[in-house]
């Protein structure tokens, strides 16, 4: 079931693109659930609550809180779902690829134009469903991006999962195990016993430990530091 959200406060274009996604649906043959929103403030209300769509379908010109910023704050948040702008104007076409917009729909827009805007939001959410893992934290399954880890830290049979907004996921699974998930992805490194590095979130590697590009600094076994090193210049020079 893909979940996807509508905000526009014209009714006509809430009604035209409900429309457009079922017929969208019909011809893909995929399960959606399409949930309007009128304004911005209630569909902001959800996204702060942790409540997340596979798809945002945003109106840039609203009253109050414009489409822009409540992708601003999606993507502020994490949250890499597509975004689709639905608008009268062109002249935010620029803003929209600040927050990593998929498409950018002028209003009126045909059925043609709004099936390739969902064509590219569908493949978009296909190659992020693929960068993720699911983990049981606190006993409930969560979808974690593997581009958000920053790093893993082993407390004997429990895995402490830093991520790059500085929270923390602590799973009940040993490092082999938790590795065994992330290495095929081709960004993670097991340094020692103790730690799991996304390469992509390494700064530099001294002689005795790994700085984080958030400024962390981890001390490291000098056994480990040459085959982080190796591992760090084969990820972006390899």
């Amino acid at each position: 079931m893909v979940k996807i959200a509508i905000c526009d406060d014209e009714q006509l274009y809430l009604d035209e693109t409900r429309t457009m996604l079922e017929q969208y649906a019909a011809i893909h043959e995929i399960a959606i659930t399409a949930e309007p929103f009128s304004n911005s403030s209630a569909l902001l209300d959800r996204i702060e609550a942790g409540e997340h769509h596979d798809i945002y379908l945003l109106d840039i010109y609203m009253p109050g809180i414009s489409g822009m910023s409540v992708a601003t704050e999606l993507r502020s948040l994490g949250v890499r779902s597509p975004i689709i702008f639905l608008t009268s104007s062109t002249e935010h076409a620029v803003e929209a690829f600040g927050v990593d917009a998929t498409h950018y729909l002028l209003k009126p827009y045909s059925q043609k134009n709004f099936f390739g805007a969902m064509d590219k939001a569908m493949e978009s959410i296909s190659t992020h469903a693929e960068a993720s893992i699911v983990l049981k934290v606190e006993g409930e399954y969560q979808n974690v991006s593997v581009d958000h880890i920053s790093y893993c830290e082993a407390d004997n049979n429990y895995q402490h999962l830093w991520m790059n907004d500085g929270t923390e996921l602590m799973v009940r699974m040993t490092a082999s195990e938790l590795y065994d998930l992330l290495e095929g992805f081709g960004l993670f490194h097991r340094c020692g016993r103790a730690y799991i590095l996304n390469l992509n979130h390494v700064q530099k590697v001294t002689t005795n430990s790994a700085v984080l590009k958030n400024g962390l600094e981890l001390t490291l076994p000098r056994t480990a530091v040459s085959g982080l090193r190796s591992a760090f210049f084969d990820h972006f020079h390899g």
